[in-house]
């Protein structure tokens, strides 16, 4: 299975990084979130920009009031992914808040038909991500894939 993880690191380096695309990406699983693929791959230092551990952070509730709560990035994408919006905590990647700004049920490049999920970093016009949900095999021609996110950050 390493061998696998490696070679997704390698392709989302290869076709992403290297290219100028983005300045990370990462490949998760749909069914709980997690991510088993990262880039850029030298060092592994796609691995922190886009996860961090479990990890308590302060979240601003309906009434205004704060709340310490404690933030499970995998289970903050999962919900992207199931709710097409954020979490009450908001989506967390790499330990920085993205808020969700647009979202596409059926985004369709040639002929394949995908779901995306656009977010930013409030007031960092700069750092924006971009999850998209594929489908088994659908994402990629070449590749049988399973279920899985796609989360690119530019």
């Amino acid at each position: 299975m390493a061998e696998e993880e490696g070679s997704w690191d390698s392709t989302l380096d290869e076709w992403l990084i290297s290219e100028g695309f983005c300045y990370s990406a990462g490949m998760a699983q749909l069914e709980d979130g997690a991510f088993y693929a990262a880039a850029p791959e030298k060092d592994e230092a796609g691995w922190g920009f886009i996860y961090k551990e479990d990890h308590e952070q302060m979240i601003t509730q309906e009434d205004m009031t704060e709340k310490k709560m404690t933030i499970t990035e995998a289970t903050s994408l999962k919900y992207v992914a199931d709710n097409l919006k954020a979490p009450p905590t908001g989506l967390w990647l790499g330990g920085q808040k993205y808020s969700v700004t647009r979202v596409e049920k059926e985004f369709q490049v040639n002929e394949t038909t995908f779901t995306y999920i656009f977010a930013n970093r409030p007031k960092k016009a700069s750092t924006s991500g971009l999850i998209a949900m594929c489908a088994a095999g659908r994402c990629d021609r070449h590749h049988q894939l399973p279920d899985h996110l796609c989360v690119l950050r530019r």
